[in-house]
């Protein structure tokens, strides 16, 4: 499964696209609205960091169901925490149960 990760803090986006890959997704991940934009149609799913909010948030799921690319949102990730145990307890499962163009929301 191609992921993009659409984050606004690019430490942790980094981050975290290092430990989607390590879980065996073939991830990229991005910090800009025209970054997340121009990737979307060559990705399975998109996955929206906690702090992406409001009519921004609005605009890229937007774009993302005219793709076809279903969407999922994970919650904060705290600094300390260790990036791959939060894909694998966090993401990977919001991944796993969503359908075509259906919209997850943070816990």
């Amino acid at each position: 499964m191609k992921v993009l990760l659409f984050g606004r803090n690019p430490a942790t986006v980094s981050r975290v696209t290092a430990a989607l890959s390590a879980a065996g997704l073939a991830a990229d991940g991005v910090a800009s609205e025209e970054a997340v934009l121009a990737r979307l149609g060559v990705v399975d799913a998109l996955v929206l960091g906690a702090g992406v909010v409001g009519p921004l948030r609005e605009r890229v799921t937007a774009a993302a169901v005219r793709h076809g690319v279903a969407w999922v949102q994970g919650p904060h990730i705290e600094p300390s925490r260790d990036a791959l145990e939060y894909v694998r307890t966090e993401i990977l499962p919001l991944l796993a149960e969503r359908g075509p163009h259906e919209r997850r929301h943070p816990r």
